[in-house]
């Protein structure tokens, strides 16, 4: 009855190992050293194309709940492809969510730090929000990022020079005169 429980453990990590090797290629035997195989990930990649094919689509239909959402499921498919982060930002862009923009332009920029058009939609997403200060460091690291004739950088140049964004307020389309209240029962 006391060893009930060590025998679970000791079953348990004997089966856990057993099956853990079954994956992995037969010179593993031999005494080389351990490669898994591949095959999941190449299978997936021709999925993953589909669903960002799918996510492109609705995107340019202007349906970017369904974008959004073929590009997460095409990124669960390649995870860490780049271009599928930017699709994403520019999803989160259109549906006015610049804080979720710039962290899927981060993504980007962080599996390819010299990506100039991820530095620019962050820049922009930047103006979106409203944080102006972030948007000019952006527009110097872009500048530093294109060396010479820069004219990648125009659109963020430009939103800056433009200011902030415009919020509009709940009586902004009004005439300017004071609603009445309404006597309640």
């Amino acid at each position: 009855m006391r060893f009930t429980p060590a025998a679970i453990l000791l079953a348990t990590v004997f089966a856990l190992s057993a099956s853990s090797s079954m994956g992995m290629k037969a010179e593993t035997a031999a005494g080389a050293a351990p490669t898994v195989s591949r095959l999941p990930a190449q299978m997936a990649a021709p999925q993953a194309a589909q669903w960002a094919a799918r996510g492109a689509a609705a995107y340019d239909t202007g349906d970017y709940d369904t974008a959004r959402n073929a590009y997460e499921t095409a990124l669960l498919l390649a995870p860490g492809d780049p271009n599928l982060y930017f699709a994403l930002g520019k999803v989160a862009r259109a549906e006015k969510r610049p804080g979720r923009a710039i962290k899927y332009f981060d993504d980007v920029l962080r599996l390819q730090p010299e990506n100039q058009n991820a530095v620019l939609q962050e820049g922009l997403a930047m103006m979106d929000k409203g944080a102006i200060e972030s948007a000019r460091q952006t527009l110097v690291q872009l500048k530093t990022l294109c060396k010479t004739n820069c004219a990648v950088a125009e659109p963020l140049a430009t939103a800056i020079a433009a200011g902030p964004p415009k919020i509009q307020t709940a009586d902004a389309g009004g005439s300017g005169e004071k609603a009445e209240p309404v006597a309640r029962p």
